[in-house]
């Protein structure tokens, strides 16, 4: 892959909207970058970058730790974000996205789907999680269940639940019917059950029965 330098990026053409056009390569060489950057498929960047605003990513880019991203920036499928990583407002990001811990999302920021998110990660208001629902908090906890794997929990700004568990999305009853009728009484069903509980009792959200039902 070739590795670009700050030099090499001045020279690259723009746009008819006056985005710089960078090819798929490796910039770790390049700590700044300036607004209105269009990068593409599996670049590469390594710590302390920062990227104005309007910068767009495309699939399986890699960014290292500290990297800050100015508003309205766009990323694709399977991008990875290193711990301490900064996004501004309006940001958005494609499906399968994966960010280390202590991120910072400004607000209105979007997710697609199955994006997984490292411990203590702060979101601002208005942010989307997948299927376009707003959502004020994420509890996520692992590695359980059959899937040995995160199972997500986002509070939604109407104080339901929506649960992200593999290939499952739905609230929180329709989690805890999915995982009885897959795992019947297993020890998965009753540590499925156990999360759910307790993501219900982390937001505050009155607990139910599931038991019962």
């Amino acid at each position: 892959m070739k590795k670009y330098t700050l030099a090499d990026l001045r020279t690259f053409e723009r746009n008819e909207n006056g985005f710089i056009i960078c090819p798929a390569g490796d910039y770790t060489a390049i700590e700044k970058f300036p607004e209105c950057c269009s990068f593409g498929k599996w670049c590469s960047f390594g710590e302390d970058c920062s990227f104005g605003e309007r910068c767009s990513f495309g699939e399986d880019c890699s960014f290292g730790e500290w990297c800050s991203f100015g508003e309205d920036c766009s990323f694709g499928e399977r991008c990875s974000f290193g711990e301490d990583c900064s996004f501004g407002k309006w940001c958005s990001f494609g499906e399968d996205c994966s960010f280390g811990e202590w991120c910072s999302f400004g607000k209105s920021c979007s997710f697609g789907k199955s994006c997984s998110f490292g411990e203590d990660c702060s979101f601002g208001e208005d942010c989307k999680c997948e299927q376009n629902y707003e959502f004020e908090k994420l509890f996520q906890i692992g590695y359980i269940g059959s899937r040995d794997d995160t199972t997500q929990f986002w509070l939604l700004t109407d104080k339901s639940i929506l649960v992200r568990c593999g290939c499952f999305c739905g609230n929180i009853d329709e989690f805890i019917e999915a995982v009885k009728g897959t795992h019947g009484d297993t020890l998965y069903a009753k540590e499925y059950i156990a999360a759910a509980e307790l993501a219900e009792l982390h937001f505050g959200v009155k607990e139910r029965d599931h038991a019962e039902k």
